[in-house]
């Protein structure tokens, strides 16, 4: 067992843990979570940093107490996010507004919050200078696009990794594409000097940058060239306060995952930041919004199997959950270990691990697992984030519980929908 799982696998009965609450059960070890935490101060503990946590990994509102316990701030992209983090005691400042695509209504709501903005489009940004000019200090997103442009001055597309490489390392396509291509996402560079026009047409106060990287900062080379584009830009700002990186650190799945380690990332950024505060004689903040960094490991669902079958080419664990309890594995084709607890020295077979929808619901195909039995209990790991918060009713079913462990102790966080949940909001009309 990895020394993550220690606590959660070999300190509690898991069978013991699945009959008092039932499956399919969503449990988080709040000691990984702090673990998680704590690797931030070790890495950038000699530059002023700030952890903001990303509130749509996991929105349950235990989490992100646990998370205010451990010193963290928010990231929200809702109002409803937004007024989670306020009832639950965080200071406004220690809360950011990062809406991608909304209506203005809703910026000016977080406005009245006074929590911190973030804006993610010219629209809006004119929108925020006409009402707010100089009065309120906002933050721009900006399009990670912004190092091929001002690096390489080359155009991003499919073969852009392969003719960068010399910039990049060892980064695939596709990771790079996802960061450089996002559109939707940001300000792009293609458009600073209207970034620029705006702010001196309105006033703006930017006290903020703020880089999208998504999930794809896997290589060191890439997150220094990050680094590096990102305080070139921020010279322009007179009244920066803060740089955030966002939420872009991945986690491993597999054991042979390639990920950055902050450990490396921290001298990298330390130099950047040391060389900008000088020159500059600014002493800013860096930020960073981790969701998926502090919670996806700390995440398992349990779900029993209750059918096996073959179509005679495949052999088929049938499971009581599917893509409405954990919609990764369908919608994004992602890789999540699964381990069968029940009996864990079983021979080993090939599966297909399916739910019970009626769809096309694979949980992992050509799963390599221990002999799977009816009602055996299976362990599916990193799915602390975009797991419960990504769930649905989908065939009318309900959601699963959530159970923290804390000091030993599993606590109930979540309860388990029922029926009444399901048609609670539906409204019945006579014909």
């Amino acid at each position: 067992m990895k020394k993550k799982d220690s606590f959660l696998i070999q300190r509690l009965d898991l069978h013991d843990l699945c009959r008092k609450f039932g499956t399919p059960l969503y449990v988080y070890d709040a000691n990984i979570i702090k673990q998680q935490v704590e690797k931030f101060k070790t890495a950038f503990g000699t530059i002023r940093y700030k952890v903001m946590y990303a509130v749509k990994s996991c929105t349950n509102i235990s989490i992100i107490k646990y998370m205010k316990l451990l010193g963290t701030g928010l990231d929200t992209v809702s109002i409803p996010e937004v007024h989670m983090g306020l009832s639950l005691g965080f200071d406004p400042r220690d809360i950011v507004f990062t809406p991608n695509v909304v209506d203005f209504k809703e910026i000016e709501e977080a406005v009245d919050s006074g929590v911190s903005i973030n804006i993610e489009n010219l629209q809006n940004l004119e929108s925020f200078g006409k009402k707010y000019g100089s009065s309120y200090p906002v933050c721009v997103r900006l399009n990670p696009n912004m190092i091929s442009e001002i690096e390489s001055g080359k155009a991003t597309g499919p073969d852009f990794a392969s003719a960068n490489k010399e910039h990049y390392g060892d980064v695939s396509e596709v990771q790079v594409s996802a960061w450089h291509n996002q559109s939707k996402f940001g300000i792009s560079l293609t458009q600073f000097d209207d970034i620029l026009k705006l702010i001196e047409q309105y006033g703006l106060r930017i006290n903020g940058l703020h880089l999208h990287s998504s999930h794809v900062i896997l290589n060191k080379t890439v997150f220094e060239k990050g680094v590096k584009t990102l305080f070139k830009i921020a010279r322009q700002f007179k009244h920066l306060e803060y740089i955030d990186f966002g939420g872009g650190i991945m986690v491993k799945h597999k054991p042979d995952d390639v990920v950055i380690e902050l450990s490396d990332a921290g001298p990298v950024l330390k130099r950047e930041y040391d060389t900008f505060c000088s020159e500059t004689g600014k002493t800013i903040t860096v930020w960073f919004e981790p969701g998926r960094f502090l919670m996806s490991e700390a995440g398992f669902l349990f779900t029993e199997t209750v059918v096996l079958k073959t179509n005679g080419w495949i052999d088929f664990v049938g499971t009581n959950t599917g893509f409405h309890h954990l919609v990764r594995p369908m919608m994004y084709n992602a890789y999540h270990s699964i381990e069968n607890i029940s009996n864990p020295k079983g021979p080993i077979k090939k599966y297909n691990i399916v739910g019970n929808l009626c769809e096309i619901d694979n949980l992992a195909c050509d799963r390599e697992l221990n002999e799977v039995r009816k009602k055996d209990l299976l362990m599916i790991k990193n799915v602390g984030a975009y797991g419960f918060a990504m769930s649905s009713n989908y065939n009318s079913r309900p959601k699963p519980a959530e159970v923290l462990i804390i000091n030993g102790q599993a606590k109930l966080i979540r309860k388990r929908e029922t029926y009444a949940d399901l048609v609670r909001n539906q409204v019945e009309i006579d014909f």
